[in-house]
């Protein structure tokens, strides 16, 4: 069994995400949960980033209710499956420095760049930050501890 204590999350996570370009993110409102795939960035500090519309159902969903869960993994996974789901919290980011901090973020990895004011950019910041990888730990889900995020 993986030592969970002296596991190298950080290579680990950053090969999940750079296998695949979009995760799920789910989001809530009176008619249930909503879910839907988005183009993605990440920060040194495991925060994610995407861009959206406002008149989208996950934004106005946002605006209500802060509470987001992510959902990362590549599709073209066969025998051994890896991957990386999250709960946290959303941020519509408003401030012209943060935002453009944030967009920064973003282009590194995105190949289409909008800066149209009708993107707006959603900071997500994780609680929990959970990682499941076959070849490691099974059929078990592990939460990563905050100290090695």
């Amino acid at each position: 069994m993986t030592d969970t204590n002296t596991f190298d999350w950080n290579t680990h996570l950053r090969a999940c995400m750079n296998s695949t370009e979009y995760c799920c993110i789910a989001t809530v409102d009176e008619k249930g949960v909503w879910s839907n795939p988005v183009f993605f960035a990440w920060d040194e500090h495991w925060n994610l980033y995407f861009i959206s519309q406002m008149p989208s159902r996950h934004m106005q969903n946002l605006r209500k209710n802060a509470r987001i869960a992510v959902s990362i993994y590549s599709t073209t996974q066969t025998d051994d499956v890896c991957g990386i789901q999250l709960e946290g919290t959303a941020t519509i980011i408003e401030n012209e420095g943060e935002k453009e901090n944030a967009f920064a973020i973003y282009n590194k990895r995105s190949k289409i760049q909008s800066h149209s004011p009708a993107w707006h950019i959603v900071k997500i910041t994780s609680e929990h930050l959970y990682y499941f990888d076959t070849k490691v730990f099974g059929e078990e889900r592990k939460e990563v501890p905050m100290d090695k995020r």
